[in-house]
């Protein structure tokens, strides 16, 4: 998969083609490329093309992003006047002429050609962090881009930098993504926990509303009083 995250394919729809060799595509074409689990996936009107992630060497994604074109009146006149005029004439054309285009040049080179595309849809820094999850499994199918992390694991290791649970936690990363714990859940169960503890412990008398409640409520759960850290009251206990 390409991350568990993203399960569902990643497409993008629109790419033209600037430049196809080893590929069934002409310049000028329009297709549509699908990132799939492993497989990716290139199709026009009429072709398609469909090979494994394993064969793609590189990925790269580049361009100026939104470049405006056209334009470039200049108000002016006579006076004050004739000069707001002439600068208000000048706006409207500049907003009648100007076209706002977004330039992404896409290369993925393979084992068999190369695919020049251009894509209008998204800037290359946008389009990048789309496809973050496909250059993630580019880099765990790249086995001497994982010795490569092993080795500096090792070395650290070696160095007495990291220790050796550390070194194992780091290199079981390398194939498969971490499982972070949920620091909500986390704080909630130990809220929990505490609520049962108190519960099953010693009882005590709300200073409020004399209801007996566990002596190490913070609040009272009748009357809301609070006895946190710098409340100016505590539950008082029950005498044996």
């Amino acid at each position: 998969m390409i991350e568990r995250s993203q399960a569902v394919p990643i497409i993008l729809n629109g790419c033209t083609v600037l430049g196809a060799p080893g590929f069934p595509f002409s310049p000028g074409e329009t297709i549509n490329v699908t990132f799939d689990s492993d497989t990716l996936s290139c199709s026009s009107s009429s072709r398609m093309a469909q090979f494994s992630l394993i064969e793609v060497a590189d990925i790269s994604v580049t361009g100026p992003g939104t470049t405006v074109t056209g334009g470039g009146f200049i108000g002016g006149g006579m006076g004050v006047d004739g000069a707001l005029t002439g600068m208000a004439i000048a706006g409207v054309l500049n907003a009648l002429t100007s076209q706002k285009t977004t330039q992404t040049f896409i290369v993925l080179t393979t084992n068999f050609g190369e695919l020049h595309l251009h894509y209008s849809l998204m800037e290359p820094a946008a389009l990048r962090l789309f496809l973050g999850g496909v250059f993630v499994r580019l880099r765990f199918l790249n086995t001497q881009w994982r010795h490569e992390r092993i080795q500096i694991i090792k070395d650290q290791l070696a160095n007495g930098t990291i220790s050796h649970e550390q070194a194992e936690l780091f290199e079981t990363r390398l194939s498969s993504p971490p499982d972070w714990p949920n620091s909500a859940a986390h704080v909630q169960s130990l809220r929990l926990e505490n609520e049962r503890l108190a519960e099953h412990g010693p009882k005590g008398t709300c200073p409020n509303c004399d209801k007996i409640i566990p002596l190490l409520s913070e609040t009272c759960p009748h009357c809301k009083a609070n006895f946190g850290e710098y409340a100016s009251w505590s539950v008082i206990p029950l005498k044996a």
